[in-house]
């Protein structure tokens, strides 16, 4: 009789009160760190040779946060993207980054189906990069590269971004989801007037 007070004592322990004791008993997870990929459109307004249509590329976003509040979120946001493509022998790569000071929002933290739904924006300096590689001959490269550098600028200015989100709760400190942004870039320079670019990445972000 006592063996089975005992058991049941210790299945009570085991099933009940643990799912209590664990968010009484653990801090709230206040640091983010993220990564995200996918596909973008870009728009880059230069010289006239450079002037273009909306471009195709990958893109990627970093972004290293702390909440403030339950429902607010201030960190670093670093969104890029990227586009290679051939001419002639040549190849031209056309780079546009923003590493922004970004604010998130939870605006329904509190209603149930809608907590992961964010609001994010943002403003930082900005980095533009143009690059031309020429082909190597078999064997002239030591390292085994097929291309060379043969000119790259690069020119600097100013930006922001705004955003739409919606992420999922995996674990208590692994969370995923998706993003559309539009980021806008100021340059200014003899190449990079300005530059627009609308990533939608799929993103992991890490809490603790």
């Amino acid at each position: 009789m006592r063996a089975a007070r005992v058991t049941l004592l210790l299945l009570a322990l085991v099933a009940f009160p643990v799912t209590a004791r664990g968010d009484a008993t653990q801090p709230p997870r206040k640091w983010i760190v993220g990564v995200a990929y996918g596909p973008a459109r870009a728009k880059i307004d230069g010289a006239d040779s450079l002037t273009t249509d909306w471009l195709d590329g990958p893109a990627q976003s970093i972004r290293v946060g702390r909440m403030i509040t339950p429902t607010m979120r201030l960190g670093f946001e670093h969104q890029a993207w990227l586009r290679e493509q051939g001419f002639h022998d040549l190849k031209i790569r056309a780079g546009v980054q923003l590493e922004a000071l970004g604010l998130t929002v939870y605006p329904a933290a509190e209603r149930a189906g809608w907590s992961g739904l964010y609001l994010t924006a943002g403003a930082g300096w900005a980095h533009c990069r143009l690059t031309f590689l020429e082909p190597l001959a078999p064997g002239e490269s030591a390292i085994g590269d097929t291309y060379e550098v043969v000119f790259k600028q690069d020119e600097y200015g100013w930006g922001g971004y705004a955003g739409l989100g919606y992420e999922f709760q995996i674990t208590r400190s692994l969370a995923a989801g998706a993003m559309l942004s539009y980021n806008h870039v100021d340059i200014g320079g003899s190449i990079f007037d300005r530059a627009d670019f609308v990533p939608l990445v799929a993103n992991l972000n890490w809490s603790f």
